[in-house]
């Protein structure tokens, strides 16, 4: 699959839902406007605030999008810079080729989650008529004395 460019998610794709391994739950991911992600909601651990989504700009060789992480400090809502284990955790892979099972973990946090996704079929036909039709008109000429 190739990358979803700004403002061509929604002429892809749908819905995208996650259920959460752990409980059962599903919930339906949030999209904004001209982004090439599907947001989940905002959490928090220790003095973190993140937020999940999943990147279609960036998808694997299956085609499934690059889950990222981004880090706010939840007193100041200042975005974190990725260094040390919030870089290594910015960007999961599935977990296994083929599926969108997803395994995010982060310092004694841990999620699982699997990736249901309603995607847009679009279809181009063409049809035509064709004909053709070959008129000789003979045109006489007779002398009248």
């Amino acid at each position: 699959m190739e990358p979803i460019k700004r403002g061509e998610l929604k002429s892809h794709i749908e819905w995208a839902k996650v259920e959460f391994l752990n409980t059962g739950e599903i919930v339906e991911l949030e999209t904004k406007e001209d982004s090439v992600c599907h947001f989940f909601d905002p959490f928090e651990h220790e003095n973190d605030r993140i937020v999940l989504r999943l990147d279609w700009s960036d998808p694997d060789i299956h085609g499934n999008p690059s889950l990222d992480a981004d880090f706010y400090d939840k007193n100041t809502k200042k975005k974190r810079k990725l260094k040390g284990e919030r870089k290594e955790v910015h960007h999961t892979q599935t977990t296994k080729p083929g599926e969108r099972i997803y395994c995010w973990q982060f310092n004694g946090y841990k999620e699982s989650f699997k990736v249901m996704i309603g995607w847009l079929l679009s279809a181009t036909a063409s049809f035509g008529v064709s004909c053709s039709a070959e008129i000789e008109v003979v045109k006489g000429n007779q002398n009248q004395s």
